[in-house]
């Protein structure tokens, strides 16, 4: 292994804290898309895709951008996408309409890279007895970005104006890319070849068709002409790319190799916690802000909160469940995780009526979801040859955000579909009557999750177990 120059700690603490910004940036844009909107006379649905859109061109350009770092260098890739990421999150904050925000939220969607090529640098410089616990501190940055972001974000929105937040973003950006580029060291590509375009622009093609489908199920449903214009069309290029990679020569990652057992498990797990993942963050939040008696009747900042208990143990519970992957192996430490998860969504579900209960669920329910993160990407990491890592962690993050997007339809349908009324009344002589989502619409979207964490307890099953060895 390479030991990254000497300095392998310095850079995990550079890898980390970008990971953390990223996701930061991007959840901090969650509470101030009512005034966005308002702001930039956006619809609910242009409002929607500020959000989508980055997700959208972030997981279609992650695997390309995974190819590229395997084949001219992580680090050469790690600085082009954060340096994209930074001028797009500064250009954010002076856009003077919708149109062009999510244009440059497209732009931004180029970052999505820096999750998998982190994981791949982080193979590269640790010994393997300690790639598991490393990548574990990175995975966890996803939780607590999120978590801070939501928090920071409302406080930003309310006193400096949605603006400021890009504005500030781009200052940490700035700073951890100058950053970046005197700490990361260059780690020669073990083997260069071409690019296959083709399978590329399939692959790409395909993921971004059902991501779109996905983001506008909501607003359009699930079955209208055009929604299945996108889902059928989408299919239809993974399926090309499917058949073109068999017969190519060099595609862009090959199926042989997604066909290995742990390759297969870590991505079919991938997909289904993804799902999971993000049904626990916006149905807690989506609960915790509801009117009483249908939820806790919180505001934007005491609903984020709710989660920060939990996000902020992940920074001692990920680097533990790393080194549980490493001792026992990713096999027990993946059921595990999923079995956590499995009882906090059921908790959620059932126990919730109260801001302490919450708190207790959702920990329990976020404990399991990082258990889930590290032995995946970490089976990901062992498994691929080491001229493909990126493209396969790449690949992976792809997977992993396709689950991670239905889990927010999901919970769209489910309250949009159970609604009750609610009546409000300010003491003055009348009343208002406004439908809101009600409790079953939450029971089901815990219960959801439940079922797709068993799932991934199931597909846990078929892991080949592996015990990292100490060199010498």
């Amino acid at each position: 292994m390479n030991s990254g120059g000497g300095r392998p700690y310095l850079i995990l603490g550079v890898l980390t804290t970008v990971t953390m910004l990223t996701m930061y940036v991007e959840a901090m844009v969650i509470p101030s898309l009512p005034h966005i909107e308002s702001a930039l006379s956006a619809t609910n649905e242009q409002a929607a895709w500020i959000l989508s859109i980055y997700l959208v061109v972030g997981a279609a350009v992650a695997p390309l951008f995974g190819k590229l770092g395997d084949i001219h260098g992580k680090k050469r890739l790690y600085i082009a996408s954060l340096s994209i990421y930074t001028i797009a999150v500064l250009l954010a904050g002076f856009s003077p309409n919708v149109y062009f925000l999510i244009g440059i939220r497209a732009v931004q969607g180029i970052g999505f890279s820096l999750f998998p090529l982190s994981l791949a640098i982080i193979t590269d410089i640790f010994p393997k007895e300690m790639v598991a616990t490393a990548q574990g501190i990175i995975s966890a940055m996803v939780a607590i970005g999120m978590t801070v972001g939501m928090i920071a974000g409302a406080y930003i929105e309310e006193y400096m104006g949605w603006r400021a937040m890009f504005h500030i973003g781009f200052v940490l950006a700035a700073s951890l890319l100058v950053l970046a580029w005197l700490v990361l060291k260059n780690i020669k590509p073990i083997e260069k070849e071409g690019i296959d375009y083709v399978s590329t622009a399939l692959l790409a093609s395909g993921t971004a068709l059902v991501l779109i489908y996905l983001t506008e199920t909501p607003y359009k449903g699930w079955f209208s002409a055009e929604q299945a214009a996108f889902l059928l069309s989408g299919i239809a290029m993974f399926f090309a790319f499917v058949a073109y990679a068999g017969r190519s020569r060099n595609p862009l990652i090959s199926l042989s190799i997604l066909k290995r057992r742990n390759v297969m498990v870590a991505n079919l797990a991938g997909l289904f916690s993804g799902v999971s993942m993000f049904s626990l963050f916006l149905g807690v939040i989506y609960y915790a802000e509801e009117v009483p008696p249908y939820g806790l009747g919180l505001s934007v900042i005491s609903a984020a909160l709710t989660l920060l208990p939990a996000t902020l143990a992940m920074i001692f519970i990920a680097p533990l469940v790393g080194s549980a992957t490493t001792g026992l192996g990713p096999k027990p430490v993946l059921f595990y995780g999923s079995i956590v998860s499995a009882v906090g969504f059921w908790l959620l579900a059932f126990e919730r009526s109260s801001p302490t209960l919450l708190v207790i669920d959702s920990f329990i329910a976020g404990v399991g979801v990082v258990s889930l993160m590290i032995p995946i990407v970490n089976m990901i990491a062992v498994s691929m040859p080491a001229e493909n890592v990126a493209v396969g962690l790449g690949f992976n993050t792809m997977v992993r955000y396709l689950g991670s997007s239905i889990g927010p339809v999901l919970a769209a349908t489910f309250m949009t579909t159970y609604k009750y009324y609610a009546i409000y009344s300010l003491k003055l002589p009348g009343a208002t009557m406004f439908t809101e989502a009600g409790p079953i619409a939450f029971r089901y979207i815990f219960l959801t999750a439940l079922a797709f964490s068993l799932i991934t307890a199931f597909i846990s099953a078929f892991t080949l177990n592996y015990i990292p060895k100490k060199k010498g």
